[in-house]
């Protein structure tokens, strides 16, 4: 009989789930799936035939061999699509007491919520949420960098992501709709029990790394006294030294080349020569205006249905 997961972690994007994901990996009683976003679940929200050329580099890889192999190696994301392969990714499973995965596209697609409880009816379910505010600025920032846009004024960025024909996962950047979470969050809370799940905030992981970790532990059922290695920093903003050049060899495939031929330590050195930590934009007041008059509502709805005062997103 294959071994399923015991929890899910669904989103969000940027709100700190590759972090969090490594350090779940670390605790002796928890087995992460090898793929950190599988996407399993939310197939059938997928646009196969629209995916942006980013994304594609992104999840190009030969998912069948990379599976009947011995999975010792992590792949950041791909699109597990039968059961089959969603089984192997924990066929290494032992006697870890929690077995998990992330996929961020859990939070954002309407259907997966149902899928989800339809195939894992006793699983426990994790969220973390950002202020929709910085939790886009970041996604932003994070394009910018890896050469997956070009365009640096974020109003623009926005309205042309809203103005592309078709949207959808991995086929637009969904700034602004990632970040609507009522609906999202409702999915769940309309399914699943409030034991079963557990929302953090970003902000109170990132004030309190070590509190929020124990408490995700605990949820999860495993030793909440383990401290996992949280010294080393993942998915941190940076600009590109050659912003055109980086957007170009994006566009082109040079990048998904290199990420697929080079051995890690060396795409690490090659990092300091690309990306450089200085000169990163901020948020300015007028985009930040614009953007609290977007999201109001929907973070006043979300107040309502977690009874949680989230004002502060909104100043």
């Amino acid at each position: 009989m294959s071994v399923k997961p015991t929890f899910l972690i669904v989103g969000a994007v940027k709100a700190g789930t590759t972090s969090i994901h490594e350090y779940l990996q670390m605790h002796p009683e928890v087995y992460m799936s090898p793929v950190k976003e599988t996407n399993y679940f939310s197939d059938a929200d997928m646009l196969f035939d629209h995916f942006n050329v980013d994304y594609k580099q992104d999840i190009n890889v030969n998912l069948d061999k990379y599976l009947s192999g011995p999975m010792d190696t992590k792949i950041h994301i791909a699109h597990v699509r039968t059961a089959a392969q969603y089984d192997a990714l924990f066929k290494n499973v032992t006697n870890q007491k929690a077995i998990g995965e992330v996929s961020n596209s859990y939070l954002y697609c309407p259907s997966t919520a149902q899928k989800i409880k339809e195939a894992l009816p006793d699983v426990q379910i994790v969220m973390i949420l950002r202020n929709p505010i910085e939790r886009l600025y970041s996604q932003f920032l994070m394009n910018l960098k890896l050469g997956k846009i070009a365009e640096r004024d974020l109003l623009k960025e926005i309205a042309a992501d809203q103005a592309k024909s078709v949207k959808g996962w991995g086929v637009s950047h969904l700034y602004l709709e990632v970040g609507l979470y009522y609906e999202q969050v409702k999915r769940y809370t309309d399914l699943f029990p409030g034991h079963k799940i557990k929302i953090l905030f970003y902000d109170d992981y990132k004030q309190q790394p070590k509190q929020a970790m124990q408490e995700l532990f605990a949820f999860l059922h495993v030793n909440p006294a383990f401290e996992p290695d949280m010294s080393q920093r993942y998915n941190e903003a940076g600009m590109p030294r050659f912003g055109k050049l980086n957007y170009w060899l994006t566009q082109i495939g040079v990048y998904g080349l290199v990420k697929r031929l080079f051995p890690a330590d060396i795409k690490e050195r090659l990092k300091s020569v690309i990306y450089t930590r200085s000169n990163i934009p901020s948020i300015t007041p007028q985009e930040k205006a614009w953007l609290i008059d977007y999201y109001r509502s929907d973070v006043q709805q979300l107040s309502t249905l977690l009874n949680k005062d989230l004002s502060h997103w909104l100043k």
